[in-house]
């Protein structure tokens, strides 16, 4: 079935035939969010871009504190016609800076700018947009060192929807807890769909995100009944809330995440793509969870080699799918062209479409390790010796010493069961010999970045290696 997912329209719909409905639940003993107030609160913005003539085509940045604010400046924008730089009030000021001028910002909502536009009457209704008018750029990490804006259109926000839909009656029963941060592309995979389908979402404070203890906590008080996250960040709850009905992960390899009680969807998507590029619901115990079957797909997806050749099921290659609406990157021409293959994206993920249909994401092409001129997946390394020592995790990252020489080297949490040295043997017997560490550490605590994906880098140096270099 055609689904008419036109985000603003059905919004405006949901927030005047459900104005009382709960959009924003409040965890800190503040006032909920109600669907009705969002619309009246986000047509001040509209009203104050419009006076200003800031429409198509025209990039807003928000850096507004966590919460509901820059939600509503989001939709204000959103309902101008204009494109959304979402940020955050803690943002380091240079970066910001840099940010705002390669985006072409013509206007930084923070604080005291949010708070004269609230001073405003509210305006209804929206600016009409077409598909590939611009709808928001997220940042992310680039090569040069300075952020990469990944430029999507309002296409992008009715692929979201499409990819989420959950049928014609509106679902008001779901109460998700939304993890990462809202400038991350995660949210605008996941927060268009929920309002479209009149959902509650609790924005959760980054200080309980970062304890396993309070988050569970927070989840069960407050009765919600979804949560959506990176794997890492999910681990780290000692239990499954009791109130929870479904857990949505993605964003980095699932490894062993299954429950019988609660339904677990481990779904694929990126910056690039900006909505869910295939969902696997998870039936079981897996080394490394698959994304997504073959027969469930959305989108048009297949697996290329480096010359863009498209290859056969169980083939390795790089996971490439159409995205329409990926405008490219800001001002990198050149990087934009090399990552489109006639009408497909390549992601530069190492992927694989098994016979049975289930699609695998190894892991990032540019995370392959070189040791003596060979090319190591270490994602392959770590489920082979978290098989054989069996403990909760194992990560590989490769180290080169001062004499640049490469070393592979295995981190581990918790007490293996069979020595290091039983484990190399038996591993031996699995991996080529260039694929067994040379160095193993016991860490305490696996490294996070601040949107709670593992931070490989941050791994120290094994001792034995900095022994070695002093000799």
């Amino acid at each position: 079935m055609e689904v008419d997912c036109r985000f603003i329209e059905k919004l405006e719909k949901n927030c005047s035939d459900y104005p009382e409905t709960v959009a924003f639940i409040s965890v800190d003993g503040g006032k909920d969010m109600c669907y009705g107030e969002l619309w009246e609160e986000s047509g001040r913005v509209y009203r104050y871009l419009k006076e200003n003539r800031i429409g198509a085509e025209s990039t807003v940045m928000i850096t507004l504190a966590r919460g509901t604010d820059p939600i509503i400046a989001m939709i204000g924008i959103w309902r101008a016609g204009a494109a959304v730089v979402m940020l955050d009030a803690c943002y380091p000021p240079q970066r910001t800076e840099y940010i705002y001028k390669d985006a072409g910002c013509v206007l930084n909502i923070n604080r005291e700018v949010f708070d004269r536009i609230m001073k405003h009457d509210t305006l209804g209704h929206y600016e009409e947009t077409l598909p590939h008018n611009l709808a928001y750029i997220v940042y992310t990490s680039g090569t040069t060192g300075n952020p990469k804006g990944v430029m999507q259109e309002y296409g992008t926000i009715d692929m979201c929807i499409k990819v989420h839909y959950w049928g014609d009656k509106p679902a008001r029963e779901g109460r998700a807890a939304v993890l990462p941060p809202l400038y991350f592309g995660f949210c605008f995979i996941n927060i268009p769909p929920m309002l479209y389908n009149l959902q509650s979402m609790a924005l959760i404070p980054i200080s309980i995100v970062k304890d396993p203890d309070q988050m569970v906590s927070c989840i069960e008080e407050n009765n919600l009944t979804a949560v959506m996250g990176v794997p890492s960040l999910l681990k780290r709850m000692k239990r499954i809330p009791s109130t929870l009905k479904h857990i949505t992960i993605g964003g980095e390899a699932a490894r062993h995440i299954y429950s019988d009680r609660v339904e677990i969807s481990n779904g694929y998507g990126c910056s690039e793509s900006c909505f869910k590029v295939c969902t696997f619901r998870i039936d079981r115990d897996y080394d490394l969870t698959p994304v997504g079957r073959k027969e469930d797909l959305k989108t048009d997806i297949c697996i290329m080699d480096e010359k863009g050749n498209i290859l056969q099921d169980g083939e390795y290659g790089y996971l490439c799918y159409k995205a329409p609406y990926f405008r490219g990157y800001v001002g990198l021409p050149e990087l934009t062209e090399k990552v489109h293959i006639g009408e497909y994206v390549n992601s530069g993920d190492y992927a694989v479409i098994k016979p049975d249909g289930k699609i695998y994401v190894i892991g990032r092409a540019d995370d392959m390790i070189k040791v003596r001129g060979f090319r190591i997946e270490p994602g392959e390394v770590e489920s082979v010796f978290q098989k054989i020592l069996q403990v909760s995790w194992v990560g590989v990252r490769g180290i080169t010493d001062q004499k640049n020489r490469d070393y592979l080297c295995a981190y581990y949490t918790g007490q293996p069961k069979i020595s290091i040295e039983e484990a190399k043997t038996v591993a031996r017997n699995m991996l080529p010999s260039y694929m067994i560490p040379s160095f193993f550490m016991k860490v305490d605590s696996i490294p996070l970045s601040v949107n709670g994906k593992i931070s490989k880098k941050d791994l120290p140096i094994p001792e034995d290696l900095i022994k070695k270099e002093d000799n």
